[in-house]
């Protein structure tokens, strides 16, 4: 009988044991990372996807796809990634002063192209 009741105490108390909570840092890259995500469906056949570190974001280009764009669009698209990481990083930060990164990479992890801003 006592055997029971502790079975059962403790399977009350692994019941009530809630998870641990997600770290802030976790919280707000994917907060971050939402806010850039837009980017992947408006050049979708360029961005194939994004990566995240501190104050560095990378953007992964099919640069085949890339050679292909007009100029113009091409200039949108990177100076559109700087101000998007810029607003993201700004409001997940607030207060916080630090110089962002973007950079753009091929499959092979390349860089074809590299900008900065001061937040």
């Amino acid at each position: 009988m006592k055997a029971a009741r502790a079975i059962l105490a403790l399977l009350m108390l692994a019941g009530c044991s809630q998870p641990a909570p997600q770290g802030a840092a976790d919280t707000a890259a994917a907060r971050e990372l939402r806010a850039i995500e837009p980017l992947k469906a408006q050049y979708k056949p360029v961005i194939t996807g994004f990566d995240i570190k501190g104050t560095t974001l990378d953007v992964f280009v099919d640069a085949e796809a890339m050679s292909e764009m007009d100029a113009p669009v091409e200039a949108q698209m990177e100076t559109g990634a700087l101000k998007r990481w810029h607003d993201a990083w700004k409001s997940n930060n607030a207060g916080k002063h630090a110089t962002l990164h973007v950079r753009l990479r091929n499959y092979f992890g390349e860089v074809v192209f590299s900008e900065s801003a001061k937040v």
